[in-house]
């Protein structure tokens, strides 16, 4: 076979694990993952849609419905500049933070749960490909 294609392959299948397990986690709490992608951006600090569209890689209508919905159950809300009414921040709410420390998905338990049963040796192994990657991919695009 195709080594590199079979990297592919794989990573595409992670990449699908991961998403369905994301997906399986969040529904508990009524979120999805493009919500999530949108609550982690504005977790530090806020942010404009405009940036948000570019930071998570969804058209701009597609982040305002988010942003809509996610205004809906008060987990963001938009905050007009002092300085430039034109400009509406997107800022997280207090609610976002008890979800944070509600939602599994983000705690190192589950983590720990995914990975248990794996030994050290793999988990290495595992570091090492991924960091191996993801630096050779890097030094390509720079």
């Amino acid at each position: 076979m195709n080594k590199p294609l079979h990297i592919r392959d794989l990573l595409k299948r992670l990449n699908k694990t991961f998403a369905t397990m994301a997906t399986k986690e969040l529904s508990k709490y009524g979120l999805t993952v493009p919500q999530l992608m949108i609550i982690r951006q504005i977790h530090c600090e806020p942010k404009t849609i405009g940036q948000l569209s570019k930071a998570v890689d969804l058209s701009y209508s597609t982040v305002s419905g988010i942003i809509d919905r996610l205004e809906r159950e008060q987990l963001v809300e938009r905050v007009r500049d002092e300085k430039d009414r034109r400009v509406v921040w997107i800022q997280k709410t207090e609610k976002i933070t008890e979800l944070f420390a509600k939602v599994d998905f983000f705690s190192e338990e589950f983590y720990k749960r995914i990975f248990h049963g794996f030994s050290d040796e793999d988990l290495d192994g595992i570091i090492y490909s991924m960091e191996t990657l993801i630096t050779k991919l890097e030094e390509r695009e720079s």
